[in-house]
């Protein structure tokens, strides 16, 4: 089943609000609906995130440092992929999620709700109950430009366009633009970056003996790539699902990455070869200390000072070359990872984000920093 993005997009370039207008529109409706709130030293938080393997030091501990935090985690207890799941298990699914957060705000009053959910888990009439207990109601979603719309089944669209109405706001981190879609279907969004958590990423105390590495699964153009690499004699070991040599727990990625001399990235979404977009990795690796190395993309440099806090590829000799560069100057590839990674603990970490958050709607009085370092034009 093909996704149905190119049948709604349409034109979307109308519908792009600016940054200011993206807060404005925010804090208008939470105003309206009595939501906007005085700051709080500790704000409590109802998480809803399921853990799979990033989810909780990437979501949900970022939240513990600075809110009172309730999280939810349903485990094995539904299984979106079960054959009975339209149903039985997703109206199941959602009268537990409202039980839970029920529960939680007659312990004591809840400020907000944060989650991570699509179409395929949760109706828009369960977060519309659940923004009646006078919460103040989130979503975050990481792959806006492929599966924003998704695909249609039968209880609704997969992706997050017929639920993000429902929120009081909904963050898109992969890319700038995909507010567009936002604004589309009536839904109030603000573009933030993916985070990382400077705890679980900490670069170990080890010599940088491994030249070139690449820690990630085997698809798309990357087998290529490497491939091409070797072939011009760049020693890049690989590790991940796919490659020869097993997949890494978080401890052996944290070995990897703090022996790495450069780390590479492939920023490209799925197995296309020109759509890229932002990642969690791309703010995970540069903590590490090392080179990150990874494909160009324009939202990056909103982010980072190309070729002095990260550096970029436009395309396979360009790669090449600058490896070749960077291993023949690996004290130039350690200033950079260097400065990389002192970004990354001044400006991208998820507290920082979710301090962004919260400021937005009130819940914090900490000056409100999105529209730094972003593009001009």
């Amino acid at each position: 089943m093909e996704p149905i993005n190119s049948k709604n997009e349409g034109n979307l370039a109308t519908h792009y609000p600016s940054l200011k207008k993206q807060i404005h529109k925010i804090r208008s409706h939470l105003i309206e609906t009595g939501k906007m709130l005085n700051s709080k030293d500790r704000p409590r938080v109802f998480v809803a995130v399921h853990h799979v393997n990033w989810e909780k030091h990437g979501l949900v501990d970022g939240w513990t440092e600075i809110a009172d935090v309730i999280y939810y985690d349903w485990g094995n207890s539904f299984d979106q992929y079960a054959p009975n799941w339209h149903k039985r298990g997703k109206p199941d699914f959602n009268k537990e999620l409202i039980r839970q957060v029920e529960l939680a705000h007659r312990e004591k009053p809840v400020d907000l709700f944060f989650s991570y959910l699509s179409g395929r888990w949760v109706y828009p009439e369960t977060i519309r109950a659940i923004g009646k207990m006078n919460l103040i109601t989130t979503n975050i979603s990481f792959d806006d430009k492929m599966k924003f719309w998704g695909h249609q089944e039968i209880s609704g669209l997969s992706g997050n366009a017929e639920i993000a109405p429902a929120f009081d706001l909904c963050i898109t981190c992969q890319s700038e633009e995909d507010v567009h879609k936002y604004a589309k279907v009536g839904a109030r969004a603000m573009f933030l970056p993916p985070g990382a958590n400077p705890y679980i990423f900490s670069a170990l105390s080890s010599p940088r003996d491994i030249p070139v590495s690449f820690v990630g699964q085997c698809y798309g153009i990357r087998p290529n790539m490497i491939a091409f690499l070797k072939d011009h004699g760049i020693s890049v070991q690989t590790f991940g699902k796919g490659w020869p040599s097993a997949e890494l727990s978080q401890q052996e990625m944290n070995g990897i990455y703090s022996r790495s001399l450069i780390n590479l990235g492939f920023g490209l979404i799925g197995d296309s070869t020109q759509l890229a977009g932002l990642k969690c990795r791309d703010f995970e690796v540069p903590l590490m200390g090392g080179l990150y190395l990874t494909t160009h993309n324009q939202e990056l440099k909103n982010c980072f000072t190309i070729g002095e806090e990260i550096d970029c590829y436009r395309n396979e000799m360009e790669l090449l070359s600058k490896l070749r560069y960077y291993t023949t100057y690996p004290d130039i590839a350690l200033k950079i990872g260097a400065s990389g990674k002192r970004r990354c603990l001044q400006d991208h970490t998820w507290v920082s984000r979710f301090e962004t958050i919260l400021t937005c709607v009130g819940l914090s009085d900490h000056t409100l920093e999105i529209s730094k370092r972003r593009r001009q034009a």
